[in-house]
């Protein structure tokens, strides 16, 4: 079959798939926000499905798997022009120019108020289109909040004029990757130069565990916070030593579920009813529902459910997944890092 068959049936796969979303969630008594419901999720629906509106969506866009570091705990392919299908790459804007991007978020979100997480690969290398990619975001009055995850090591310069204001760092420290005191230097770097900073995420290992109480104290210093992050093992769980560490550091319900000591299924959740994940080929969908899925720059996006979703996954250790769940009620601000940050800055 040519190409260009293809893309015509995968856009009316696309096409009714959404549709068939779109009249399930509207008709089906089993997604309506109803008045138990919106008690129990009340302080969040006031800030992401506020009354008077506009709404907020939160948008996780993993933008590329184009990474500097090679971690050998990490099943990314790191390479910038890596082939991932269909002609295209690893990297959101060698797949389309990033004026397609912005037109696309401009249609889709001229609506709404907008919480966007980026991630990767390594987001902040790609000096060219970063800067004007987060000079436009801070540019549309729709766009409330962008965090960057990252892992620090790009020239801080390169970002000196920009208005930092709505932006937030999630920085990870891989030292399998860099020195010790280069990562240190690099985080006053980007502090001197006004970027926020939400936390500073360690990955542990058994030789830099005992590390971690100095960094936590020299990083809280500096007001951000030390997260721990120990490797699992082989089996894919953490050690039980590894397990300890995180209930003494985390708050209670982070412990719970990024260990997988808790399961959220069967709970009722709000992060499909306000949230998309989208790839660096431009494949969006609902949150956790990625049967949903359409092309971002040339497709009708499929509606968010309208109330809160019965959770089907027995693990869910994402951030922004879990903290959306009854009774957590964590989000009240459309910044989910900084209020995790808080949470453990508070912790002693």
């Amino acid at each position: 079959m040519k190409n260009g068959v293809k893309n015509d049936v995968k856009r009316l796969y696309s096409s009714l798939n959404t549709m068939y979303y779109n009249l399930k969630t509207k008709n089906s008594s089993r997604y309506q926000s109803k008045g138990k419901d919106l008690e129990s999720f009340s302080e969040v629906y006031k800030v992401w499905k506020p009354p008077g509106g506009p709404n907020v969506i939160l948008l996780r866009w993993y933008m590329t798997e184009w990474c500097n570091y090679k971690c050998p705990y990490c099943s990314q392919t790191h390479g910038r022009f890596e082939p991932k299908g269909d002609n295209l790459k690893a990297h959101s804007f060698d797949n389309f120019p990033i004026d397609r991007w912005l037109e696309a978020f401009r249609l889709h979100f001229k609506n709404v108020k907008l919480s966007l997480v980026i991630t990767g690969g390594e987001p902040l290398i790609d000096k060219k289109n970063m800067v004007k990619l987060l000079t436009a975001f801070n540019e549309m009055p729709e766009i409330e909040c962008v965090r960057i995850d990252t892992n620090a090591s790009w020239n801080v310069d390169w970002y000196k004029g920009l208005d930092k204001s709505k932006i937030i760092l999630m920085c990870t420290y891989h030292p399998s990757q860099i020195e010790e005191h280069q990562f240190f230097d690099a985080i006053q770097k980007i502090l001197d130069n006004g970027f926020h900073i939400g936390m500073i995420n360690f990955v542990i290992t058994s030789e830099t565990r005992e590390k971690y109480f100095e960094y936590k104290n020299t990083f809280k210093k500096m007001g951000v916070p030390l997260h721990p992050n120990p490797i699992w093992d082989k089996s894919g769980h953490h050690k039980k030593e590894d397990m300890q560490f995180f209930e003494n550091e985390l708050p209670t319900v982070d412990y719970l579920y990024r260990t997988g000591t808790k399961s959220p299924k069967g709970k009722k959740c709000l992060f499909p009813s306000l949230a998309y994940e989208m790839d660096f080929k431009g494949n969006i969908h609902i949150g956790c529902y990625p049967k949903t899925s359409v092309n971002f720059l040339n497709s009708k996006l499929p509606l968010p459910f309208p109330g809160p979703v019965t959770c089907p996954n027995t693990q869910c250790a994402c951030l922004d997944k879990y903290s959306f769940l009854e009774g957590i009620n964590r989000n009240v601000t459309t910044n989910p890092l900084e209020l995790y940050s808080q949470a453990l800055l508070e912790r002693k």
